[in-house]
């Protein structure tokens, strides 16, 4: 198992926010091609794996370096989080990588199969100490429910949010109203799946300041991007 890291950037520091680690094969397979070959019986030991992996990888590249390194994981696959977040820490100390550095992204999916599970994970992971996101929020039924639930440090918009935001009012009104929400709980909120510079200036325009996608970046096999993605800013 290796990773690709993609940075998320914050164009109002001209900085780099966070490095998400996506799983990739040996040889480079997608992640897709990666979670075909999980199920119930292995998605606990896939998803610590991914932990850990995650973290040995980030360590070697992130030397120095005070952004945060952003893990997915599934928190339908854990039974008891603080078992599971042990692991997590003593790989990271282990590597001597900061534990306030790590951002664990949960997709709004997963809670829809468990909502009460899944709430009570991310408060956990939370009260730990770990900065918590939920990934894709507005793509599912449960976005702002969770949302009052959980109070997460950061929301990613889904894509059906981001992609053509430059020539829809409507998504440009569902984002405002989203940053004005998360902005009296001072809760960030990334774009995510930016691929074009109308749907990166539209979404600067109306306060968005933390971006990932291919108009900053691709994802890098091994390694970190350079930085000259900071000048498409």
């Amino acid at each position: 198992m290796k990773f690709a890291f993609q940075p998320i950037v914050d164009v109002s520091t001209r900085s780099v926010f966070a490095q998400e680690a996506l799983v990739r094969g040996e040889n480079g397979e997608s992640a897709g091609s990666i979670l075909a070959q999980v199920d119930q019986d292995n998605l606990y030991a896939f998803d610590r794996s991914c932990r850990i992996g995650a973290v040995k990888a980030a360590s070697r590249l992130m030397q120095a370096r005070t952004e945060l390194l952003s893990i997915n994981t599934m928190p339908n696959s854990v039974y008891d989080p603080h078992t599971c977040l042990r692991t997590t820490i003593a790989a990271a100390e282990a590597c001597n990588f900061p534990v306030s550095q790590i951002m664990f992204e949960m997709t709004e999916h997963e809670a829809i199969n468990n909502f009460d599970h899944f709430v009570s994970i991310v408060r956990t992971y939370k009260s730990m100490g770990f900065v918590t996101a939920i990934d894709d929020f507005g793509a599912g039924y449960s976005g702002l429910n969770l949302f009052a639930r959980v109070m997460p440090d950061v929301i990613k918009l889904d894509r059906s949010l981001i992609d053509g935001v430059g020539g829809s009012a409507i998504q440009k009104a569902v984002v405002g109203n989203l940053l004005d929400l998360c902005g009296k709980f001072d809760i960030k909120v990334i774009a995510e799946g930016v691929e074009t510079e109308t749907d990166y200036r539209a979404l600067a325009a109306l306060g968005v300041t933390l971006f990932q996608g291919y108009y900053f970046s691709r994802p890098v096999l091994g390694a970190l991007a350079g930085q000259d993605f900071l000048d498409v800013a």
